[in-house]
């Protein structure tokens, strides 16, 4: 389909949130409002497209549906490229490319305000001091087994953190003691320590195939620390076996920090089903809904994860 020239009148619509995106769009003239519900409060937000400005083209190029309504203020021309069009004036215009990403630049932006308001909680704690306590406490008390728990979960939060270099060598220590109680930290132990159980990024990933969660979340922590190229993929692996270990607090924690981390994680559509749902698990509706629906908006539309949250979504509306 050649680009064609389409004249709206004032107050009609372009395309509707939720319509599959089959193309790009460029305002000639007038004024165009990309309408959406902010998914904290509820409340309607606007974005005003400028003469010459794509829309649509997340949608488009994404393969799925508008996440807002595009709503024409006064009579305007509107030029209505298809994906296949629009990619050849890309080719062959790098001011396009240049437009095109502030675009998406500025879509971005939105996405994860929303995402952070989503996060932000009534009261500022410093969590990554709180976990590192948590070790603390049971590395002096001498239960070896729950402080190497708490420090190798440090080490998947924060692997550039504060503690780090001392959290790594109570690891160890505390790793070559599991199992053990009753003995004198302040000595060394008598006997060498034996090494830590070593893993591949594929004994990981066939652990985790094989439903065997615990250890598969033992696994990625290790690959997590042992692998820096693999630390990426791992530490949100290990947030999944957080989820499938029904352990719904401390997932909302592992993937909340990881998108604090890396607000543009390619991910990211799937750690917020994956808060949505366990909001869910402890019964927080309301923040369920919201983290359901703005996943909704960035999976791949042919998911398994953007079915269930469109199933959980149409079964909580009709609650």
């Amino acid at each position: 389909m050649p680009p064609k020239a389409i004249s709206f009148k004032a107050n009609s619509i372009v395309y509707f949130k939720g319509d599959k995106g089959e193309s790009v769009y460029i305002l000639q003239k007038g004024q165009v409002s990309l309408n959406y519900l902010d998914i904290q409060t509820g409340q309607e937000m606007h974005d005003f497209v400028q003469t010459g400005e794509f829309f649509g083209v997340k949608a488009a190029f994404g393969k799925y549906p508008h996440d807002e309504t595009a709503v024409v203020l006064v009579d305007s021309t509107v030029i209505q490229f298809s994906v296949e069009d629009f990619e050849q004036l890309l080719s062959s215009n790098s001011r396009i490319i240049m437009k095109m990403l502030k675009v998406f630049s500025n879509q971005l932006r939105r996405i994860h305000k929303q995402v952070r308001s989503l996060m932000s909680g009534d009261e500022q704690v410093d969590a990554e001091k709180g976990l590192y306590s948590v070790g603390e406490y049971y590395f002096k008390n001498k239960k070896h087994d729950k402080a190497a728990d708490a420090f190798n979960r440090y080490m998947i939060y924060y692997p550039a953190g504060r503690y780090v270099d001392e959290v790594r060598r109570k690891i160890e220590y505390s790793e070559s003691q599991r199992g053990v109680s009753g003995d004198d930290f302040s000595q060394a132990p008598q006997q060498p320590a034996p090494p830590k159980t070593a893993y591949t990024m594929e004994q990981a990933v066939s652990i985790r195939n094989s439903g065997n969660y615990p250890e598969a979340l033992k696994a990625f922590v290790r690959v997590a620390q042992s692998f820096p190229d693999h630390r990426i993929f791992a530490e949100f692996e290990a947030g999944i076996c957080l989820y499938k270990l029904k352990k719904g607090n401390e997932t909302i924690k592992h993937f909340t920090e990881i998108l604090k981390r890396n607000p543009a994680h390619d991910r990211m559509g799937e750690a917020l089903y994956y808060i949505g749902k366990s909001y869910l698990m402890i019964e927080d509706k309301e923040k369920a809904r919201g983290f359901l629906t703005k996943s909704s908006s960035l999976l791949p539309q042919d998911s398994p994860e953007i079915r269930d949250a469109a199933l959980i979504l149409e079964q909580m509306g009709g609650a």
